[in-house]
């Protein structure tokens, strides 16, 4: 009997749902939708998911924002039936989703399709409280915030993360009103706009046929909902006019980006590795004589192995599974069966480093070589060189056959006179594509799941710590610089943790190294196109620079590179002629304007590193958690507090 007291009783958790539908005394809101109800509530949802794409970059009609989601709330509290409101409400949220991520079709359509029906299981846990708090007559300015926000921060976090469409993305570029975010994060954001959601929704049940006594109490509701968002709003203007007048600013170091186009597939990158080099070479060249500090290039642009601890591996010292490991991470693990002695695949590994004749006569110019290139051209600029390529690294701890070597995605500083040093290797891989989980806790698991991967997403390990890059400069202490890796730099608290450490401000400039070739797709004229990806990709790196009072670089493969400063502005760009036309270029953010780029008004292209430390370093996410708190605290008594005069009614 103790047992089955601690064990899931499936009448109760039935209990409990069916509790959060339990209405207020009178008409309930969905009796006041009588014509052609069903349709309407259609009509309603579908409306969201137009009026809520739009808001997003590129489209990035952020007043509508402040509108889009209530029309689905309606629907959600007009559905005749709570099995209705669920329907529809995850049927709207799948739509949306579907439609947001449509270029996640071009890399994996079976992970686009799982990813879409996860995602949208957020839009059913939302319809599902805002229902229970219509019924009851509760504030939805009050209700949808807490909910909206709360789930979130929950996608942010839970696995598989996603941190992208978040509400505040739809205001990326109100740079007055988001400086709230060096405090609450970006959720502070999110949180005004669902709460304006919120009292769209209040004034529509107001302005719905309802009870003289439900007119005076709907109209008490209003009041305090518009003073309440118009206090915040002013709040929130005033902090920000405060931060954007402060002279906080000082000169940073002047930086070079190259941004190439070479569009990425299953089928593996449009151009060879030495194709790819010669192209990121050539674009650098033209960046000499401007007096540059460093240059950048994207993530991955690299030949594979050019990391000091490859360059420097002593091959004729390598035998049995460490030599197949490495010869498998250049040349594919099916190469290297077990007959093939270990001097035969030092015969392949050694001109494949060392540069010189491939036993089959082919010449190559190895991987040092290539890597003497890039450190020659940081000589010619007179500055280091960051950029993204797979490194190779040796694994004293190897789950399989194949894994005494791994491949990380990671971040190189060339310097000019002593050539590959410090490396950052990305630690926030993309699940389900960089990286299968449980590779090493439940290895059985891992390999069940890795069949739904495609073999040519070669699975990465994650880097083992942060790395900050110093860049020297005369007479005073270097320059720090930070470098998040594509799809990491997404997510804040990774960001902050590399910014800062115990709350002290560790770097001055946080660079952002990209690949996005995989979001573009080639037309029927055979021109490469880009996607929204890349405008939403950019987009999340404004609140990165307001939470961490830093200027951010970015260099993106395809684009869209360019620099935000510190208030989270972007001052320049690498501007494509249109959003789905692809353009090569570079930028030198030294000071000079350039025709070809496009700048904020009032602004150069510079550098301005910042010397104030966010209370978001200090905090982190301590405003979301409060709001987890209090949406726990809101389901809690959904489902405990019933109405008194309606106790155990049927609805």
């Amino acid at each position: 009997m103790a047992k089955n007291r601690h064990s899931l009783n499936p009448a109760k958790v039935k209990r409990d749902a069916e509790a959060l539908e339990v209405p207020l005394a009178g008409p309930s809101m969905a009796g006041r939708f009588r014509p052609r109800r069903r349709t309407t509530v259609i009509l309603l949802a579908a409306l969201t998911v137009v009026l809520l794409s739009i808001s997003f970059p590129p489209v990035g009609a952020w007043p509508v924002a402040y509108l889009a989601m209530g029309p689905w709330v309606l629907a959600i509290g007009a559905a005749p039936t709570r099995r209705w409101a669920l329907g529809v409400g995850y049927l709207a949220g799948l739509v949306f989703w579907a439609v947001s991520l449509y270029w996640l079709t071009w890399i994996t359509p079976l992970g686009y399709a799982a990813g879409v029906a996860y995602l949208a299981v957020y839009w059913l846990l939302a319809a599902l409280v805002c229902r229970a708090a219509l019924l009851r007559r509760w504030p939805m300015w009050a209700v949808l915030p807490v909910v909206w926000v709360a789930l979130e921060f929950l996608r942010a976090h839970a696995a598989p993360a996603f941190p992208w469409f978040l509400l505040a993305h739809t205001q990326y570029a109100q740079s007055r009103l988001i400086q709230i975010a060096d405090v609450t994060g970006q959720y502070g954001v999110s949180f005004l706009v669902a709460m304006v959601n919120g009292a769209v929704v209040d004034l529509a049940v107001w302005l719905l046929p309802g009870e003289p006594a439900g007119k005076v109490r709907g109209r008490r509701r209003l009041v305090r909902a518009g003073t309440t968002i118009a206090a915040a709003t002013a709040v929130l203007l005033l902090y920000g006019t405060w931060q954007l007048q402060r002279e906080t600013l000082s000169p940073g170091p002047a930086v070079g980006i190259v941004q190439q186009a070479f569009p990425i597939s299953l089928s593996g990158p449009s151009a060879t590795a030495e194709e790819i080099l010669d192209s990121h070479l050539g674009g650098s060249a033209l960046l000499r004589g401007k007096g540059l500090d460093l240059v950048v290039w994207p993530e991955t642009m690299l030949p594979r192995g050019v990391n000091r601890e490859v360059l420097s591996a002593k091959i004729d010292q390598l035998t049995g599974e460490h030599l197949r490991s490495l010869a498998g991470k250049f040349f594919g693990p099916s190469a290297w069966q077990e007959h093939l002695r270990d001097e035969t695949i030092r015969g392949y590994l050694r001109p494949w480093i060392e540069g010189g004749t491939m036993p089959d006569g082919t010449e190559v110019p190895g991987v040092r070589r290539l890597a003497g290139r890039v450190t020659h051209m940081a000589g010619r600029l007179g500055c280091p060189i960051l950029a993204g390529g797979a490194t190779l690294h040796a694994n004293n701890d190897p789950v399989a056959r194949d894994d005494w070597w791994v491949v990380r995605n990671a971040a190189i500083w060339f310097d000019p006179n002593t050539g590959p040093g410090a490396v950052y290797a990305k630690g926030h891989l993309v699940p389900f594509s960089e990286a299968v989980p449980f590779k090493r806790s439940w290895p059985a698991f891992h390999r069940l799941l890795r069949v739904f991967v495609p073999s040519a997403m070669e699975q990465l390990d994650p880097g083992p710590s942060y790395t900050r890059f110093e860049l020297p400069r005369p007479g005073t202490s270097p320059w720090r610089l930070v470098s998040p890796i594509c799809y990491e730099g997404t997510f804040a608290r990774v960001c902050r943790n590399m910014v800062y450490d115990g709350g002290q401000k560790k770097a001055d400039v946080l660079v952002n190294l990209s690949n996005d070739g995989w979001f573009v797709r080639r037309g029927a004229d055979g021109t490469y196109r880009g996607s929204t990806e890349q405008v939403q990709h950019l987009s999340h790196y404004c609140f990165r620079a307001i939470e961490n009072r830093v200027p951010v670089l970015r260099a993106v493969n395809t684009g869209i590179s360019g620099s935000i400063d510190s208030n989270g502005r972007l001052v320049a760009e690498i501007r494509h002629a249109s959003i789905r036309t692809m353009i090569p270029g570079v930028l030198a953010l030294d000071g000079a304007r350039r025709n070809d780029v496009e700048y904020l008004a009032g602004h150069g292209p510079k550098v301005l590193v910042d010397s104030r430390t966010s209370w978001y370093s200090r905090i982190g996410d301590a405003f979301a958690w409060v709001v987890i708190a209090i949406a726990a605290a809101l389901v809690i008594r959904l489902i405990w507090k019933q109405p008194k005069n309606e106790e155990g009614a049927n609805h």
